[in-house]
């Protein structure tokens, strides 16, 4: 997939959002680093090693998980989960991934996730929790589970994973309103544009998202049709107050945009 392809298949929002975002915190990493200088008797000019401590903090933090993974979770390859591995490399090819990122499948608790990250400078990663991955073990179903890699090798594709991405916003998430109103909306923005091309690469697995809902367990049992009937109905202030906080979309939202073909509604 072309890096042109995928500029078109991004959220709308996406980019004006992290555009805004990054324009704040360029402004508050300024004035932190600024105004130690200004008042040093006040303040104390150490306030100036905050960029160096913000990115020495993202790096431990990103250090941690991936040790976290090493220590605890199964390392996917052609011998570990050939089936999975083999999906991951197709759909890293497909969206001419420069490295087929590391993948680990962990244990936690019955949680149904994945997620996709970076180890700061390094190396590409994602994570399945082993509950997603049993759905197409047990079940047989393999186009659930390949939508579920797409949306998370599209994260990477699409640069949200990046340590520089990540720092030039990272001031928002620590001022409550700002974080509520821009970080998780640039973030559901961000799911929009993963769940967009995760369809152009498996398009057969999009009812893979009725996991998260109803579980690896009774998901088949789901009325599709009716399902979708529920999430174009009306969707009230309950609704869209907890999607307004979430960092994901609320999932009738994501599906309702997948089977529309529409971006999807950010606020």
């Amino acid at each position: 997939m072309l890096d042109s392809e995928i500029r078109n298949l991004k959220h709308p929002a996406e980019i004006p959002l992290f555009v805004v975002c990054l324009l704040i915190s360029i402004f508050i990493y300024i004035t932190l680093m600024t105004v130690p200088l200004l008042y040093p008797e006040e303040l104390g000019v150490e306030y100036i090693l905050v960029v160096p401590a913000a990115i020495a903090f993202l790096s431990f933090v990103s250090g941690q998980t991936y040790g976290g993974m090493m220590a605890n979770a199964v390392k996917l390859s052609e011998k570990q989960f050939p089936e999975l591995y083999e999906i991951i490399k197709r759909l890293s090819s497909e969206l001419n991934l420069r490295e087929i990122p590391d993948a680990f499948l962990i244990q936690e608790g019955g949680l149904i996730n994945a997620f996709a990250t970076r180890l700061y400078f390094r190396r590409n990663y994602v994570v399945f929790y082993a509950d997603i991955v049993e759905v197409a073990y047990r079940e047989g179903d393999f186009n659930s589970l390949e939508f579920i890699v797409a949306h998370e090798l599209a994260h990477i594709k699409a640069g949200h994973v990046t340590l520089l991405y990540n720092l030039s916003i990272f001031p928002i998430a620590f001022v409550p309103v700002l974080k509520n109103l821009l970080w998780t909306a640039l973030s559901r923005a961000r799911e929009y544009t993963s769940d967009r091309i995760a369809i152009q690469l498996a398009p057969s697995g999009k009812k893979g998202l009725i996991v998260l809902s109803a579980g690896e367990h009774l998901y088949k049992a789901v009325n599709y049709e009716e399902y979708l009937e529920t999430a174009r109905s009306p969707e009230g202030f309950w609704i869209w107050s907890t999607n307004l906080l979430s960092t994901h979309p609320a999932l009738v939202r994501r599906i309702r945009a997948l089977n529309e073909n529409k971006p999807g509604r950010v606020f």
